[in-house]
């Protein structure tokens, strides 16, 4: 074992920069907490990013070429209609037409766009659980009535029968995510269909965020907003990419099903920024680079957790098989069903963060992500298998 996988020396000091952190109420405010750890430098292996890291020095090089010496041509007014060079780029990238793309600031405005359209307060929207807590918080903000549907292990499908027991006549949408965030669990397009078919029972519209799914272009699926007139696709340059800082999204639905969202916001997402998008536009436009980086990290670290899953699932310390698209394992520890209080164990007693499942809905499991460098996922991986052990 190199000094750089060495678990954390037996008897440190729990971390005073995460006295709180297993306080927090969501997931979101655990992540700012994180993020405080991490900025703090306390030696601590970060095994809970479900995003790439950054391509900084891509991201400059695109930046660098655009601006120098004379302003790029796709340096263009955003407003209403979004930068008409990266629509054009996501067209053809996605086989769309340009007509059913909205750009927006990231995924969640996206969202946010599709249920101000959709929602009046008093409706219902079912949301996947386990899940990703921002989802339901984005319904809640527009006052909808918030119920969720079972993703159950070990596959975490959508549970159709029970999608159709909890639909009522004001289920105005059904929101998942594809890849399933926590598990990274992958539905086809035939499964997507046959949700959509369910929700349209009651004329309810099935959200797809699809901020994962590029992890599977291997499968050649098409968005899932193709596959019926009721779903909406929702996706950004965000977590594949890991270009977070340009807070470039886009939604994508039928025709009759745009014009209903574009109503409801004829400025369109006023938030977004001329400059983060005219970049997204070259991004999109020659992605090889961005693509080789994500494509790089996950052969780098995919590989390690593996082996270490298969371990851990040996030594019957945890259950659960890895997913074969994507950053993110989701498995469940044996006989432990407060993971919030093992997971701030892990951290205080060995150096290491994962995710507990509560803040997913799904106690007893832990969500470990591998989107960062493979230093880091190989000392995190370290730390957990000798913190599971200990625990045990």
């Amino acid at each position: 074992m190199t000094s750089a996988q060495s678990p954390r020396a037996p008897g440190a000091q729990p971390l005073a920069a995460g006295e709180s952190l297993f306080e927090a109420p969501s997931y979101a405010e655990w992540g700012r907490g994180v993020l405080r750890v991490r900025d703090s430098g306390a030696d601590v292996a970060m095994l809970w990013d479900s995003t790439i890291a950054e391509p900084t020095a891509a991201l400059m090089d695109v930046v660098r070429n655009a601006f120098s010496p004379s302003v790029t041509s796709r340096y263009v007014s955003v407003f209403a209609d979004g930068n008409r060079f990266a629509i054009e780029a996501l067209a053809q990238r996605y086989g769309l037409a340009t007509g059913q793309i909205l750009t927006t600031t990231g995924a969640t405005g996206a969202l946010a766009l599709t249920l101000k359209a959709l929602v009046e307060p008093g409706d219902q929207v079912l949301v996947e659980q386990p899940g990703f807590d921002v989802l339901a918080r984005q319904a809640r903000e527009v006052g909808a009535v918030v119920g969720h549907v079972r993703r159950p292990a070990p596959d975490f499908r959508v549970d159709l029968d029970d999608l159709a027991d909890r639909l009522t006549p004001r289920t105005r949408a059904v929101l998942i995510t594809n890849l399933h965030n926590p598990s990274g669990a992958r539905l086809t397009p035939a499964e997507i269909a046959a949700i959509a078919a369910v929700a349209d029972r009651v004329g309810a519209v099935l959200v797809v965020d699809e901020v994962y799914a590029d992890f599977a272009r291997e499968a050649g699926d098409p968005p899932a907003a193709t596959l019926a007139p009721n779903i909406v696709t929702v996706s950004s340059l965000t977590k594949v990419f890991g270009l977070f800082a340009l807070k470039f999204g886009w939604l994508t639905a039928d025709a009759g099903l745009l014009a209903k969202i574009r109503a409801a916001a004829p400025d369109g997402d006023i938030g977004i920024s001329k400059l983060s998008h005219a970049v997204a536009a070259h991004v999109l436009e020659a992605p090889a680079p961005f693509e080789a980086h994500w494509t790089r990290t996950l052969a780098a670290t995919r590989a390690p957790v593996a082996r270490t899953a298969e371990a851990l699932l040996r030594r019957g310390l945890l259950e659960g098989e890895l997913q074969p698209y994507g950053c993110m394992y989701f498995p469940r520890v044996p006989g432990v069903d407060d993971t919030r209080a093992l997971a701030r164990r892990l951290f205080e007693r060995h150096g290491v963060l994962v995710a507990p499942g509560e803040y997913f809905g799904a106690p007893g499991r832990l969500r470990i992500g591998f989107g960062a460098d493979v230093q880091t996922v190989e000392l995190g991986l370290a730390r957990l298998a000798e913190g599971l052990a200990a625990e045990r």
